[in-house]
C-alpha cells in the first residue's frame, strides 16, 4: 500500500552532542559474510534491534551492493554493540546485512522473493536468486571479507547509541524520528511506538500497519508535545521542541502514561467520528474557473493533525456527538475559507506565530460552538443541508452544480451578521468558493 504524503515542518536540522568525555573501546576484525549469516542464523547477531529504522532499500539497491560484491569493491564498515549476553547488535550497517541475508535466504524481509535487479556489469545475472547462481559466484559472495567494528560490552552504552545517529553513512539517510528512536530509547519511546499501532489511529492516516519511516510515531509524539506542554510554551524549530518532549518524559510513570493513553484514544475516537478518513486533511475550495472544491485526501497535514488531536482529546464524546454537525461544518469551512487559518497551516507553520494563530482560532470557534446550547443558533444542521442538497444541490450563487455535499455550504439569504435568523425560509444552498467570495453587502 502507498503510504500518506506528509506535509511537515521545515526546519533545519541538528546535530547530536557528543561533548561528553566517555570510554568507548572497540576491536576491529574481519569476518566472512557467510559467518555473519551463520551467527545471524544462530540468534547471535540481532540486525533488528529495538533502536532501528526498518528495511527501507528497495531490490535495485540491494542487487547494486551483491554486484559490488562481485566486483570486490569495498564496501563501508559494520558497527555491531557487544550486548554482553552473547549477542551483538548492528550499530551501522543494518541495510547492508539485511540484504546480504536476505539474498542467501531467497526473500525480502516483507516475503517479496529476491531476485537480482538493476545490474550494470553483471547483467546475466539479472532475475537470478541466490540459489540460480553458479558456485563460484556463491562462494565469492560467502567469501566476501567485511570489516567490523565492534563496541566492547564495557563501553558506555549511552554513547554507544548517540554515535549511532552519527555513523549513518547510508544513502537513505535516518529521519528525525529514527534518531530519537535510538537517542531516547526506553519506556517512554516503546510506549509512543505502541500508541502508533493503534487500528483506529493507523485508519485515520490511511494506513494498514506501521509507517516504515516511523512517520506514525513522530505523529503520536507530536500529540503528546502539545498536549502536555500546551501550544502556548511552543518554541521553533519544532525539531528541538519535540527533542525535549522525549527527553522530559523518558522515565514517565504508569499514572502519566495511563493519562497520555487515555488522550490519545480518545481524540483518535473523537477524531474519527468528526471527520472519519477526511481527518487531518485540507478541503480545498473551488476557484474562480471552477466553482467546485475537493478533498486533498492524500495529504496529512500536520499542523492539521495538531489542533485536531489536542482539541478532540479535551473533549469529552457526548459532548462532541451534541455538536458533531456543526464542528464539522466548521473545520471544512475554516480550512477552505479563513485565510488567516489557511496561512497558518501552510506557509512557515513552525513559526511560534503560525502556530498561535491557528490553536487560538480553532479553539475558539470549538469554545464558540459548545457553548451554543443556550445561544440563538448560528448554523444549519447537516440533516437540513442533507435535504436541501438532495432537493436540488445547485449553487444559488453562480447557478451551477455542487459536485459534494462537503463542498456546499448553507448560506443565510439575509446574512447572519445583519440579523438574518437560521431558520430555512432563510437558507439558500451555495458552493464554499461562492460563499467566500460573496460580497459582504449582497
Amino acid at each position: 500500500m502507498e503510504e500518506f504524503q506528509i506535509q511537515e515542518f521545515n526546519d533545519e536540522n541538528e546535530e547530536v552532542d557528543l561533548s561528553s568525555q566517555r570510554i568507548i573501546r572497540t576491536q576491529s576484525s574481519d569476518s566472512e559474510v557467510f559467518a555473519m549469516y551463520q551467527k545471524y542464523k544462530k540468534g547471535r547477531l540481532n540486525v533488528q534491534p529495538d533502536y532501528q529504522r526498518n528495511y527501507v532499500w528497495d531490490g535495485k539497491k540491494a542487487s547494486r551492493l551483491i554486484e559490488s560484491i562481485l566486483l570486490g569493491i569495498p564496501i563501508p564498515i559494520i558497527y555491531l554493540a557487544d550486548q554482553g549476553n552473547g549477542v551483538l547488535n548492528v550499530i551501522d550497517g543494518q541495510q547492508r546485512l539485511t540484504s546480504l541475508f536476505s539474498f542467501i535466504d531467497g526473500v525480502f524481509p516483507d516475503g517479496r522473493k529476491f531476485k537480482l535487479s538493476g545490474l550494470n556489469v553483471f547483467t546475466e545475472l539479472k532475475g537470478k536468486t541466490y540459489a540460480d547462481l553458479e558456485s563460484i559466484f556463491q562462494d565469492k559472495i560467502n567469501e566476501y571479507p567485511l570489516r567490523v567494528i565492534t563496541f566492547t560490552a564495557d563501553s558506555d552504552p549511552d554513547l554507544q547509541y548517540e554515535i549511532f545517529s552519527r555513523l549513518n553513512t547510508g544513502s537513505v539517510a535516518l529521519n528525525d524520528q529514527e534518531l530519537r528512536n535510538c537517542i531516547y530509547r526506553g519506556p517512554f519511546n516503546d510506549f509512543i511506538k505502541e500508541l502508533a499501532s493503534d487500528k483506529d489511529f493507523l485508519s485515520l492516516l490511511g494506513l494498514k500497519g506501521p509507517h516504515s519511516r516511523m512517520k506514525d510515531v513522530e505523529l503520536v509524539l507530536r500529540f503528546v508535545g502539545f498536549y502536555t506542554e500546551s501550544y502556548l510554551n511552543y518554541n521553533p524549530p519544532s525539531k528541538t521542541f519535540m527533542n525535549e518532549v522525549m527527553r522530559k518524559n523518558q522515565r514517565d510513570d504508569e499514572i502519566t502514561l495511563r493519562k497520555i493513553r487515555d488522550a490519545f484514544k480518545r481524540a483518535v475516537s473523537n477524531t474519527k467520528s468528526l471527520l472519519g478518513d477526511k481527518a487531518f486533511r485540507r478541503f480545498l475550495r473551488g476557484t474562480e474557473g471552477v466553482h467546485d472544491g475537493r478533498w486533498d485526501e492524500r495529504t496529512i497535514n500536520v499542523s492539521l493533525f495538531e489542533i485536531l488531536m489536542d482539541s478532540m482529546a479535551r473533549i469529552e464524546t457526548p459532548v462532541l456527538m451534541r455538536h458533531l454537525d456543526a464542528l464539522r461544518e466548521a473545520y471544512i469551512n475554516i480550512v477552505s475559507t479563513d485565510e488567516e487559518f489557511i496561512t497558518s497551516i501552510t506557509r512557515a507553520s513552525a513559526d511560534k506565530n503560525a502556530v498561535r494563530t491557528r490553536f487560538k482560532i480553532w479553539g475558539e470557534l470549538v469554545d464558540d460552538i459548545i457553548k451554543e446550547d443556550k445561544l440563538d443558533q448560528r448554523c444549519f444542521s447537516m440533516e437540513f443541508k442533507k435535504m436541501l442538497y438532495e432537493q436540488n444541490p445547485t449553487c444559488a450563487i453562480c447557478g451551477q452544480h455542487i459536485s459534494s455535499i462537503d463542498d456546499c455550504h448553507v448560506d443565510h439569504i439575509e446574512q447572519y451578521w445583519r440579523g438574518g435568523k437560521t431558520i430555512p425560509d432563510n437558507a439558500r444552498l451555495a458552493h464554499r468558493y461562492c460563499n467566500c467570495a460573496r460580497s459582504k453587502n449582497d
